[in-house]
């Protein structure tokens, strides 16, 4: 149980310290042009994680949506994400 609670608090950290330096690459206003690289040589220089080229992006995007950025979207990466699809065939649910 306590390794449980360990592992929890040890990725909380390590996600709070990869936001922190994803919101100071993209600035105040989400304005900054930064590449995965970036944040993967900031997180690793700063903190010593070591994050993969599919974290990275993520993370800067979360950080330009939380300055108020808006992500380009269009539908074939809505489905490659899954969001309009179902986990049950049942007619049960309802949403």
């Amino acid at each position: 149980m306590l390794d449980k609670v360990r592992a929890h608090l040890q990725a909380k950290i390590r996600h709070r310290r990869i936001m922190r330096a994803a919101l100071q690459l993209v600035g105040d206003q989400g304005e900054r042009t930064t590449s995965p690289v970036d944040l993967i040589a900031l997180v690793f220089g700063n903190h010593a994680i070591e994050i993969t080229a599919n974290e990275a992006p993520r993370f800067l995007d979360a950080a330009r949506v939380a300055r108020g950025q808006r992500l380009p979207v269009d539908g074939d990466d809505l489905r490659n994400l899954n969001l309009y699809e179902l986990e049950s065939d049942d007619d049960d649910n309802v949403w």
